[in-house]
């Protein structure tokens, strides 16, 4: 697949390459369900309609802020336990969406024997995903142009511009929105699709210039190539 000049793809000979296996690996292509998340979070407050029984639930939707949390339910729901001053319950819409696994599956993975008696929450395995959101405009959905072609010169360091290899879509890779992913194979769709060391390297620099505000020297090439283009 061929990239054009502006890019950060076009600095690699292979960005996209076919996988050997279907495995949960680093740079993997995968689709999962993947949180949209509110710039206030909502918080989901079910509570009993009476006093007498638990099948009957009024389930409220209101802003959590982040000074305090919401006070418990007068009448909790037995379906929603709540630890007093401690739990909450977050919803948050999601959709199935083409991610790229961060990192790797940490291994070994922790013996039974050590997690007896815990939750298995607390040692459950995860990998940490970042979404790609298409760039085509329907409704109010999609992106602008000109901001399109903004995120194709590396103007912003939470935002990565790609054309994804199973679909041949322009879409934006959303590194601001990075979530946890379960590994269990039922959590996520491969798309046979990895990247290539390569591009895992140039990856790498464009997430460091968000993590640490420091842009590497390839993307200040990349920038300056394109700069001198338009001049």
């Amino acid at each position: 697949m061929s990239y054009p000049d502006d890019c950060l793809q076009c600095l690699a000979d292979n960005w996209w390459e076919k996988a050997d296996s279907k495995e949960l690996t680093r740079g993997a292509l995968v689709y999962a369900h993947v949180q949209f998340f509110s710039e206030i979070p909502i918080e989901l407050v079910p509570e009993r309609e009476t006093a007498y029984g638990h099948d009957r639930v009024i389930v409220k939707a209101r802003p959590l802020y982040g000074r305090s949390s919401q006070p418990a339910s007068v009448l909790p729901v037995a379906a929603f336990p709540r630890l007093a001053g401690a739990d909450c319950y977050l919803v948050n819409r999601a959709k199935r969406r083409p991610c790229v696994v961060i990192g790797e599956i940490q291994r070994p993975l922790i013996s039974r024997t050590l997690t007896k008696g815990m939750g298995k929450h607390q040692t459950a395995p995860f990998v940490a995903i970042a979404p790609y959101y298409g760039v085509e405009q329907k409704y109010r959905a999609g992106y602008n142009p000109e901001f399109v072609e903004r995120v194709r010169h590396a103007a912003y360091p939470q935002w990565m511009w790609d054309v994804l290899p199973h679909s041949k879509k322009e879409s934006i890779l959303r590194l601001d929105q990075i979530q946890p992913m379960g590994i269990h194979h039922q959590a996520y769709e491969h798309t046979g699709f990895k990247l290539s060391d390569e591009a895992l390297m140039l990856f790498d620099e464009h997430l460091y210039w968000l993590l640490n505000g420091e842009m590497g020297e390839e993307l200040t090439l990349m920038k300056e190539l394109i700069k001198e283009t338009e001049e």
